[in-house]
């Protein structure tokens, strides 16, 4: 899941325009906004689940062939960013022109770590509907991701 984040987002951060410095030791820059970004949702309830955190680090490992303590360094860093982030917004400027398929995959598969804990929390879902409104994806094709990733459980 996290190979096709940093896929979508490589694919951005590659036009001229991207503005997006941070990075993470060990990750690419278009890495360390995918991580971000998962961070993001799976803390927006508040907590980091022990589910969550599992899902997230078992992508870190498996995606970009982390160990597990550098998994666990990045997730730590990550959250860093997140508690210092006053928006959501740069994190997403660099991936508004994304074509609308690749900022549909974004989402759905930002709804799989949302329901890596079999739970969806309401801020969860809140904070999946603001990223959805920041990357322009309609209200409709966020409801049809979100009952496609909960189908699939």
């Amino acid at each position: 899941m996290l190979k096709r984040l940093q896929q979508l987002i490589q694919a951005k951060l590659s036009q001229p325009q991207a503005t997006t410095e941070q990075t993470i030791e060990g990750l690419s820059q278009s890495q360390t906004l995918s991580l971000i970004l998962m961070v993001e949702i799976a803390l927006a309830d508040g907590q980091f689940s022990a589910d969550e955190h599992a899902f997230l680090r078992g992508d870190l490992m498996r995606d970009y062939a982390l160990t597990e303590r550098q998994a666990e360094t990045a997730i730590e860093a990550a959250r860093k960013e997140v508690s210092e982030a006053a928006s959501l917004q740069h994190f997403t400027a660099p991936l508004k022109d994304l074509p609308y398929a690749d900022k549909i995959d974004l989402l759905e598969n930002l709804w799989r770590l949302a329901y890596a804990d079999s739970m969806l929390d309401p801020h969860e879902e809140s904070m999946l509907r603001k990223l959805a409104d920041l990357l322009y994806i309609s209200h409709a094709d966020f409801i049809k991701t979100k009952l496609k990733v909960a189908e699939r459980l």
